[in-house]
């Protein structure tokens, strides 16, 4: 039972230390997961921070090249500069090309659009971008409506570009075109795909870059091993809470991810760190069975060691039991059980300090007792032996008294016998009496004779009383 008892309590502990231990293993994987997602994103702050200055200084000698103030002619569709046409002008974005090996464009207002009239952007196809507008979903265009300037990363005809865009105005102070220039990140857009595709954790678990916007429908995949460019919610749109939570959660963790990098995944969790710099969201996604299996194992094995510990203890303590206690208990047992059965013959010793011994010595002292009151039963059952035999001998004394007066009361009887025969006798005289004196005469004759009988009944009836006198 006591082993039983000790088994159940290190269970119950181990088990308690086992959920205890799990949450700090899970959160040391975290931080080690985050540290690195936060290595990416500090990668792409060191990179973008470079490529953002060296943009907004090529940009200065571009703009310095072009009027403060344009021209716009909306119903002929022509923006000058200086008084000068600037559609098809390609003079200074090829010289920015040719300087510093990045394109430039000049954008006129069309409406609410913007339209490239000048450009040394190209194409899939090799051709300029002529006449081509700035995407309505681009980060830049809502901050050129408002006269404002951009920079940071686009995708432009399918290649990442750092770029600068500045609205331009004309002498009413509206917006009536955009100057643009941009470097071709896509070296640092493989160097980013190669250090987010080595950020590999466990044997599924990995990393991918997202561009959250201001909406998850917006989101966009920057870096993915297969989605890269697309929309998060076109590739699983079942990943809507999960961006959510990716942006209110404010450690960056979240327990139950959507699978986004490993659809096979089981059970991942991610932790989120962003860019400083570009508010992009290096993700880092982790299966929780691969992350805490090295922890289970380890706990496999200490409830293993645990399980054999408690197996020797409890062999140990049943050794120590059975010799220190079950032995003992069992020659108590036996000491008991021949007292019950009468047995006082044999004495109990015991040398033992503790309760078994105080037992063996107490049952000791009940045998003694036992003894000395049998030794007493026996001294007061020779006492009532001997009185017995005095009480029978009494008895047939008794008997033989019994028996003398028996036969003295048949004597009495037989004299009772005779007195009624006497009385009987008397009676009849009596009767004759009373008959001879109704005869006086006759009486009188016979009187004397009469008398004698009575005298002589009577002095009869006193012996017989004498008799019974001497009887009783």
């Amino acid at each position: 039972m006591s082993v039983a008892l000790l088994a159940g309590v290190l269970i119950v502990v181990s088990t308690v230390m086992a959920v205890a231990m799990e949450s700090t293993a899970r959160e040391r994987q975290v931080d080690w997961t985050g540290d690195k997602a936060t290595s990416i994103a500090g990668s792409i702050d060191a990179f973008d921070g470079t490529a953002r200055m060296m943009t907004d200084r090529a940009y200065k000698p571009f703009r310095q090249k072009f009027a403060d103030k344009f021209d716009l002619d909306e119903e002929a569709g022509m923006l000058k500069g200086w008084g000068m046409l600037l559609n098809d002008d390609f003079t200074e974005v090829d010289s920015f090309h040719a300087q510093n090996g990045g394109v430039a464009t000049i954008f006129m207002r069309k409406g609410d659009d913007f339209q490239r009239i000048s450009t040394s952007l190209k194409k899939a196809d090799g051709e300029r971008a002529m006449g081509t507008l700035l995407d309505r979903t681009h980060p830049a265009y809502p901050l050129m409506l408002e006269g404002k300037t951009y920079t940071g990363r686009a995708v432009l005809f399918g290649k990442p570009y750092m770029t600068h865009y500045e609205a331009v105005r004309n002498e009413a102070g509206a917006v009536v075109g955009i100057l643009f220039i941009g470097f071709d990140v896509a070296d640092f857009q493989a160097s980013l795909d190669n250090l987010v595709a080595e950020a590999r954790f466990f044997e599924s678990g990995g990393s991918y870059v997202i561009d959250p916007r201001k909406s998850n429908a917006d989101a966009v995949f920057i870096s993915h091993p297969t989605a890269a460019g697309k929309k998060v919610l076109e590739v699983n749109p079942q990943a809507d809470a999960f961006l959510t939570e990716l942006r209110n959660s404010p450690d960056g963790f979240v327990r139950n991810a959507a699978a986004l990098f490993n659809t096979d995944s089981d059970s991942p969790w991610a932790v989120m760190r962003p860019s400083q710099a570009g508010g992009w969201w290096v993700v880092a996604e982790v299966s929780d069975d691969e992350a805490m299996a090295s922890f289970w194992d380890s706990i496999y094995a200490f409830w293993a060691m645990l399980a054999a510990v408690t197996a020797l203890l409890g062999i140990a303590m049943y050794a120590l039991v059975r010799r220190n206690v079950s032995r003992p208990l069992a020659d108590l047992t036996v000491a008991v059980t021949t007292v019950a059965q009468g047995d006082l013959s044999q004495a109990f010793r015991s040398d033992r300090k503790d309760e078994i011994g105080v037992l063996v010595r107490e049952v000791e002292n009940m045998r003694q007792r036992f003894v000395a009151i049998i030794r007493d039963l026996r001294s007061a059952t020779d006492s009532i032996n001997t009185a017995s035999m005095e009480i029978a001998s009494g008895n047939q004394d008794l008997s033989a008294r019994t028996e003398q007066a028996a036969s003295n009361l048949e004597e009495t009887a037989a004299s009772m016998e005779e007195l009624t025969s006497t009385v009987r006798q008397s009676a009849d005289a009596a009767r004759q009496a009373n008959q001879l004196a109704s005869s006086a005469a006759e009486i009188a004759a016979r009187g004397g004779q009469v008398v004698g009988q009575v005298v002589t009944t009577m002095d009869e009836i006193n012996q017989s009383s004498k008799k019974i006198s001497d009887i009783i």
